[in-house]
């Protein structure tokens, strides 16, 4: 990625137009976020940099994560049943079946672990930020 940003900085204007069009998407977000809590511009300015900075930190999470195949045969052992129920659900009773059969809904406590695990797998604080800007907006 950076090689192909270094190439484009070659390219009259291009490097001017990148910067532009990242300073709109930046406004735009405080302009967002500013609408949905009512807060100052500098305080949205500084939430969306925390959120930024934090979304950079669970990216190096994940990379080092990544990098180690012990978490990885982890992470992969907590997906791997659900991700087998849902292809069953989906592809095997919807599409080769065309619903002929039904596979048994997850339910109790079972559900509520699924939930958490693909909840800690998945979800980004990106997410949980949005929901915490929805909840905690004012009328």
């Amino acid at each position: 990625m950076s090689a192909l940003y270094g190439l484009l900085t070659y390219i009259p204007g291009v490097l001017s137009l990148l910067t532009a069009l990242q300073k709109s998407w930046f406004d735009a977000k405080v302009a967002i976020y500013q609408a949905r809590t009512g807060a100052a511009k500098d305080v949205a300015i500084a939430a969306i940099t925390a959120e930024v900075t934090n979304n950079q930190t669970k990216v190096n999470w994940i990379v080092a994560l990544a990098s180690n195949p012990v978490m990885m045969f982890i992470v992969f052992g907590f997906a791997m049943p659900f991700i087998i129920y849902e292809w069953q659900a989906i592809v095997y009773d919807k599409v080769w079946m065309h619903g002929a059969t039904k596979t048994d809904y997850i339910d109790g406590p079972l559900a509520e672990w699924a939930h958490i695990i693909l909840t800690g797998i998945f979800v980004t604080s990106t997410g949980i930020g949005v929901a915490h800007a929805f909840i905690s907006k004012k009328d």
